[in-house]
């Protein structure tokens, strides 16, 4: 039995590149382990059958955009109440539609450096838009003014005149 090596140092010396070409290539999805998709370069193997995409492509990935429909209850600001939970626990790869049309690989680097463009109180519930596009925020941000909002208010108890 062979020690086990780090997944990245293992794609390097089969794909004769760099370490840090081959890092990308495993956090871009690219790389499976006994049939597994693996994207942590740190992972370690040994014995197991490490296999590339042909397709694969070394490139960065591209900044994604996700759209939460946010229950009420969640925050996602941080100093939104704290007792709540964190809308940020609903973006989970498994959360994640089974029908997403886009054809995009979930991968874990896709839920991280999310920033909420368009934030909404704890105790409201609505479709809430985080990206890792600065583009994306910085459109949103700026026509925030401009772009139509629907509000809709449930009131408890009886009106008085």
């Amino acid at each position: 039995m062979t020690e086990p090596i780090r997944l990245a140092k293992r794609v390097a010396e089969m794909r004769q590149c760099s370490r840090s070409e081959a890092e990308r290539l495993i956090a871009g999805g690219w790389v499976r382990v006994d049939g597994v998709v693996i994207d942590e370069p740190h992972y370690r193997v040994a014995e197991e059958q490490v296999d590339i995409d042909p397709r694969a492509d070394g490139k960065q990935t591209d900044p994604v955009t996700l759209l939460l429909n946010k229950p009420v209850g969640a925050w996602t600001e941080r100093g939104d109440d704290p007792s709540g939970t964190p809308s940020t626990e609903y973006l989970a790869i498994e959360q994640l539609w089974d029908e997403d049309p886009s054809g995009l690989r979930p991968l874990k680097s896709h839920l991280v450096r999310l920033s909420a463009c368009t934030p909404l109180e704890t105790l409201a519930s609505g479709l809430v838009v985080y990206t890792q596009d600065w583009r994306v925020a910085r459109r949103l941000g700026e026509e925030a003014a401009t772009i139509e909002h629907e509000l809709v208010v449930e009131i408890d108890g009886e009106l008085s005149a």
